[in-house]
């Protein structure tokens, strides 16, 4: 009886001294010194243990049991957050109140929630926005196998894609039943066209967009001209590159199949720890050695790089570039036997190689495409209500048809050139309103 009690005794002071060895963390998480509920805030000792603790509607948080050294907290709510360096002494009960600042790197990266760009040119959540969007995420098509934007785009519903032939042929993409020019592609929010063309679309260029290095693509159907201009009447299709993460990231890639194909992919990713700079990097090489008829040669080769630096916590730039350098073999454009009739209004009844013939091999008739695209944005904090960002875009496309004189019917030698360039600059502020749950304390 004597042993149990020195034992209860004992147990006792060991909790006890154990409760005035044990210190705690408490405070209150703020936007502009006003509380803010539901935030989540994190502590990170430095052995690398991390403790999360949600905030109540109070904007309060508390971390009890905690050994004494070196903590790191930090605190998140939407585009805002905060972190600091805290040293915790043996039994202290420290109070520690966190004000939440607007990051510039969460409100261009979208990292935060679920969010779309497309429908207003900003960040939104997606279950906010009342235009029939579609995002494809860059895992969903790596897990269709899916080679080019426009294999990914035969899926949105009330999208019509038409391809003249295989690989590397002329695309076009008809929204709900408009023409082709009537919907703009972008690529990280920029308008991407063909320079040279006379209706400023990107058709030219669609079957280019091979799927190098993306993080996903958003698709606008319906009017979307007051933000991207007269070419996104019928919809809009946002090509979107991924931001670095922390660490060292890689993959590669390769596919073979009928037709001569063969196809090699390759990227690369580094960021610092501290989030302050970051890097990616990807290539793809894909080829088609034999074609439909065996004489359809197309290759596509696809450069990618991205660059983040983040010298301030309330700046960031970033640089984009798309390089693409592509050929493809054509063939004789399908033609009519005989007269045709007066009246357009007449329906022939097309019989093969009795009053049409389909397209024949032409040897000698290819077409050879490159774009470049350039970019860089910079993203200001100015306060927490107000943020500029200012970019620049540089653009240059060049197509080459070749066709000699070999190939179905009388042919002459001739070589069309389609070159330009387009440069964009733009800039604007932008002003949040911003809402705080409201609070009260009643003194004893």
């Amino acid at each position: 009886m004597k042993v149990l009690l020195v034992l209860c005794i004992s147990f006792l002071f060991t909790i006890v001294a154990f409760a005035q060895e044990s210190g705690s963390i408490s405070g209150l998480v703020m936007i502009n010194d006003q509380p803010i509920g539901n935030a989540t805030v994190t502590l990170t000792s430095s052995a690398g243990k991390t403790l999360t603790a949600t905030v109540d509607n109070a904007g309060k948080f508390v971390f009890d049991n905690l050994k004494a050294g070196t903590y790191t907290i930090a605190a998140f709510f939407n585009t805002h957050r905060t972190s600091r360096e805290i040293i915790l002494v043996k039994g202290q009960q420290l109070t520690v109140d966190l004000d939440l600042v607007l990051d510039a790197r969460r409100i261009y990266s979208g990292a935060f929630n679920e969010r779309v760009t497309i429908s207003a040119d900003a960040p939104q959540p997606l279950d906010e926005v009342s235009k029939s969007i579609n995002v494809i995420s860059g895992q969903e098509m790596r897990d269709r196998a899916d080679i080019t934007l426009v294999d990914s785009l035969r899926t949105i519903p009330g999208f019509r894609v038409q391809q003249l032939g295989g690989f590397g042929r002329t695309a076009s993409i008809k929204t709900r039943g408009l023409s082709s020019q009537d919907t703009a592609i972008l690529i990280d929010g920029m308008r991407f066209r063909d320079a040279a063309s006379i209706t400023g679309d990107a058709s030219a260029f669609l079957s280019d967009f091979t799927l190098t290095s993306i993080s996903k693509v958003e698709i606008l159907r319906g009017p979307g001209s007051s933000l991207y201009g007269t070419n996104a009447i019928g919809g809009t299709v946002d090509f979107q590159t991924p931001v670095p993460q922390n660490g060292w990231h890689g993959q590669v890639s390769g596919a073979a199949g009928g037709l001569g194909l063969g196809r090699f992919r390759g990227n690369v990713s580094k960021g610092t720890s501290d989030g302050k700079f970051g890097f990616n990097a990807a290539i793809s090489r894909t080829v088609y050695t034999k074609g439909i008829d065996g004489d359809d040669k197309a290759n596509n080769t696809n450069f990618q790089s991205r660059i983040e630096f983040h010298p301030f916590s309330r700046t960031n730039i970033s640089a984009r570039f798309f390089l693409s350098d592509a050929f493809v073999a054509l063939n004789s454009s399908p033609d009519t036997f005989g007269i045709l009739p007066l009246s357009a209004s007449t329906i022939i009844k097309a019989v093969p190689n009795v009053n049409f013939v389909f397209d024949a091999n032409d040897p000698d008739d290819s077409q050879k495409s490159k774009f470049f695209n350039g970019q860089i944005v910079l993203t200001q904090v100015i306060n927490d209500q107000l943020t500029f960002q200012g970019s620049y875009s540089g653009l240059t496309t060049k197509r080459t048809n070749d066709n000699g004189i070999f190939g179905a019917g009388f042919q002459s030698a001739s070589t069309s050139l389609f070159k330009g360039t387009i440069h964009t600059a733009n800039g604007h502020i932008d002003w949040v309103a911003l809402l705080v749950s409201s609070w009260s304390r009643t003194m004893a």
